[in-house]
């Protein structure tokens, strides 16, 4: 995995470089400067963004805003010592595809890239009702087709059987099955069924 990392304490960057480069990952580029993370994607295309949160002069979030404005795709991984809502916020809304505590540990945080970089949407080291509330949040934001949709990914409907069942297309289906996943941050219909079950969406 091609990574860009931003980190304003150097010997932490330098540690967090080793350790992801001895686990296979390609640091591109590291720097402890955030304002020169958007010219240094653009110049690099990583697979994937690590920003801590609190750096000199701005935010991760802040960071993460400006890539979302110029690159669209690129995944973007927020690091933080902190829990606080407004952090948790940016994950809610799309805007970062993972958080990820400085107390998980390296494994860890190698495994939530490895999440981020197949497409699922992850925390990792933050408390369980955390992860259940961001999934409460994303439950409130389907709409009542994609709940429909949902229910029936929970009962283990194809998605024949679901175009039947709502009366559109396979496509159509399609569509709406991404959009949940999007939704629900979670990577296949086995992981949002799971999600549905949780929330009490079926029981």
């Amino acid at each position: 995995m091609r990574l860009v990392i931003c980190d304003d304490h150097d010997m932490f960057l330098e540690a967090l470089t080793d350790a992801l480069t001895a686990l296979g990952h390609t640091l591109v580029a590291a720097t402890s400067d955030p304002f020169e993370v958007p010219g240094l994607v653009g110049q690099h295309l990583p697979d994937l963004v690590l920003l801590d949160v609190q750096l000199p002069g701005t935010t991760g979030v802040q960071v993460a805003r400006e890539l979302r404005r110029r690159r669209k795709d690129t995944p973007v991984v927020l690091l933080t010592g902190a829990r606080d809502e407004w952090i948790r916020r940016a994950f809610e809304t799309g805007l970062v595809d993972g958080l990820v505590s400085k107390e998980s540990g390296i494994a860890a945080l190698d495994v939530a890239l490895r999440r981020v970089l197949a497409g699922e949407r992850t925390i990792t080291g933050w408390r369980q009702t955390a992860t259940r509330s961001v999934r409460r949040t994303a439950l409130d934001l389907l709409t009542d087709r994609e709940r429909e949709v949902l229910t029936l990914m929970a009962d283990g409907s194809s998605t024949a059987a679901m175009a039947t069942s709502l009366g559109v297309s396979e496509n159509t289906v399609r569509t709406h099955v991404r959009s949940v996943l999007h939704k629900l941050g979670v990577h296949g219909r086995t992981r949002a069924a799971n999600a549905a079950f949780e929330l009490g969406l079926v029981g």
